[in-house]
């Protein structure tokens, strides 16, 4: 899970809601959804908002506090997600908002003091430091480490490229910590065509850490 800085909404829904002021999420047209949908994959970089996977064809649109007529169309609390496996037989395999249905979230992936709490092992597992109703959200309500599911799985494979690329550099040499400033960089940020790396939030979990412990190393 990485950090969404919400943007501004886009024009054309900003003037549908003025125009429409009792109007309902499924009451808008397909182009103002097409609009408001094509603004969430920029701002999360073209990442689903809990999972990090790459963002393709298939998206929802979530309510991150449960829908009601109030905040329906308040676009702080919209995001793009995946559809979970869906499709799925298993509900025990679902994940994300498919798994979360109407439950309310004590983890957002808007608020950065939250993110900072978010840290993941070398298997893939995503957890939370020291909060109890985190690792809830992320282990049952979002079911984001499930044994037989991908996610944990392609978490690992991430971080196990970026570990082969660092190897590669410096093998068993102390890493240089300019080298590693610039991938953490790189990691933070989007792409030239706005994307960021998929699964990146456990790359820069892991960055972050040894940062410290190598610039130790050096002095």
């Amino acid at each position: 899970m990485i950090h969404i800085k919400k943007s501004s909404p886009p024009k054309k829904f900003q003037e549908f809601k003025q125009q429409n002021p009792q109007a309902h999420f499924d009451d808008m047209p397909p182009d103002i959804k097409a609009a408001l949908r094509q603004s969430l994959l920029e701002e999360q970089g073209y990442l689903y908002a809990y999972c990090m996977s790459k963002i393709y064809d298939k998206v929802k649109i979530e309510h991150y506090e449960p829908r009601n007529p109030q905040n329906e169309l308040e676009y702080s609390n919209l995001l793009a997600v995946c559809t979970g496996n869906s499709a799925g037989n298993q509900r025990e395999h679902q994940h994300c908002d498919t798994k979360k249905g109407k439950k309310r979230l004590h983890v957002n992936p808007q608020n950065v003091d939250h993110i900072k709490q978010i840290s993941y092992r070398s298997d893939g597992t995503i957890y939370a430091k020291d909060n109890d109703d985190f690792n809830a959200d992320l282990n049952f309500t979002l079911n984001l480490n499930d044994e037989h599911g991908y996610l944990k799985a392609n978490r690992k494979r991430a971080l196990d490229v970026l570990k082969k690329k660092i190897l590669s550099n410096f093998g068993d040499k102390v890493v240089g910590c300019a080298f590693a400033e610039k991938l953490l960089k790189t990691y933070l940020s989007k792409n030239r065509s706005g994307e960021r790396t998929p699964y990146c939030g456990i790359i820069i979990d892991y960055l972050t850490r040894h940062l410290k412990k190598w610039s130790q190393s050096k002095s």
